[in-house]
């Protein structure tokens, strides 16, 4: 008896195995419709490409036109066995490119019993839009980079000039998955996008790294800049060029404090002092460069050269430069520009020269400590009478920090003689 049972089992198994032999790994194949018109009217734009995994295989999805070329989708993906059926959209589109219209053969292929077998169906492409989108035009300028706010070089401008309507992207790729969009320049959009859709024309993005938002920029290095064009079908057209950073990172520096507790040291006592109209009010401070680059300034550097309230940096021959770092003092009641007198952070001796376009440019270098003087003579009663007078560090058209603000403010109370 028990052997007849097991016999009996073995038997059971054995007719299983042999079911599960002759069964295919991948079977059920169906593309619907069977015939597309991929034009994005709506209508047949897409085939629905279906099948079921009955065993644990690799899959490859390709279509084979009437001449025997072979257009690859899917290339030896693994696939476990499931109920569900698999499926994949196809919309005519291989690798950015609209196939010609005309007859075609959706094959399956799948490892099987250490061989490959084959599963296939037809489809038949009409009606298709075959023009896909050009990017006619593709400039950048300047190829590198220092993306770190001294205003020199900041920036990379990219001009993109496309032939029909599109949806454009321009990202930044580098190592580690490291990827960045590129935003249009801003003011200079002339054909605002719908529903992310551009108009055929010209597009300008600019490209900082990102400093401009205070994010710290990548690491100097050698990157690719893509545009992409891409049409409602899916069609695209993709242009790349090498972009190179160097010197990059965030600038970063601080007033450090004297050794009186203050921020800036007067030449009278904090909180306030009297003082006859026509004196002069010195002060003394420390700006320390805490970041990993260097940061620019710009003069005046003789602190020798005193203002007076009717004064301000113009009337010395210097103009405000975007970008550099620079000392100022401003007081109650000005109604003229802020921060009026301002002097560069250092002196030419501590600073680092670098000769640009027929100019030189003045750098104090990553963990570099200077100390700035500076004077203001009070030649008039302002509007304001005692008023408050203080030391910012500026960087001029991007910020003052706040720990950079309003720094030891001195109450004043200016009498006749």
């Amino acid at each position: 008896m028990r052997l007849r049972r097991a016999l009996l089992g073995l038997s059971v198994l054995l007719a299983t195995l042999a079911g599960c032999a002759n069964r295919q790994a991948v079977s059920d194949l169906t593309v619907q419709p069977a015939v597309i018109s991929p034009n994005a009217d709506g209508n047949a734009d897409l085939a629905r490409i279906s099948y079921r995994v009955n065993a644990a295989t690799t899959v490859s999805i390709g279509l084979v036109d009437a001449a025997g070329r072979r257009y690859a989708l899917v290339d030896a993906d693994p696939r476990p066995a499931r109920p569900l059926q698999y499926e994949r959209l196809f919309n005519g589109i291989v690798d950015g490119r609209m196939l010609p219209n005309g007859d075609y053969q959706v094959q399956v292929e799948f490892s099987a019993g250490g061989g490959t077998q084959r599963a296939s169906a037809p489809l038949r492409i009409e009606n298709a839009k075959a023009s896909p989108p050009r990017i006619a035009d593709f400039t950048v300028a300047p190829t590198t980079i220092t993306p770190n706010r001294d205003g020199v070089g900041d920036r990379a401008y990219i001009n993109v000039y496309i032939d029909q309507k599109a949806t454009l992207n321009v990202y930044v790729t580098g190592p580690n998955g490291f990827r960045y969009d590129v935003p249009r320049r801003e003011g200079v959009v002339l054909k605002p996008s719908v529903d992310g859709v551009s108009e055929p024309g010209r597009y300008t993005y600019e490209y900082d790294g990102g400093i401009d938002l205070g994010a710290d920029p990548p690491p100097d290095g050698v990157y690719t800049l893509t545009v992409e064009a891409t049409d409602a079908m899916g069609q695209r057209d993709m242009r790349t060029a090498t972009l190179t950073l160097k010197e990059s990172g965030r600038p970063m520096a601080e007033i450090a404090v004297q050794p009186n507790g203050d921020g800036a040291q007067w030449s009278r006592p904090r909180p306030q002092t009297t003082l006859q109209v026509g004196a002069t009010l010195f002060f003394t401070t420390t700006v320390r460069n805490t970041g990993l680059v260097a940061i620019r300034t710009g003069g005046p550097f003789d602190p020798a050269d005193c203002y007076t309230l009717d004064q301000n940096r113009f009337t010395k021959g210097f103009t405000q430069e975007s970008g550099a770092f620079r000392i100022g003092v401003d007081f109650e009641s000005n109604t003229g520009m802020d921060h009026p007198f301002r002097w560069g952070v250092g002196t030419l001796a501590e600073l680092r020269v670098v000769d640009h376009e027929g100019g030189k440019l003045y750098y104090l270098d990553p963990g570099r400590q200077v100390e700035i003087h500076g004077c203001v003579r009070l030649n008039r009663i302002p509007s304001r009478n005692p008023f408050y007078v203080w030391v910012s560090l500026i960087q001029e058209d991007v910020e003052i920090a706040s720990i950079n603000s309003h720094v030891s403010p001195l109450l004043v109370t200016l009498v006749k003689p």
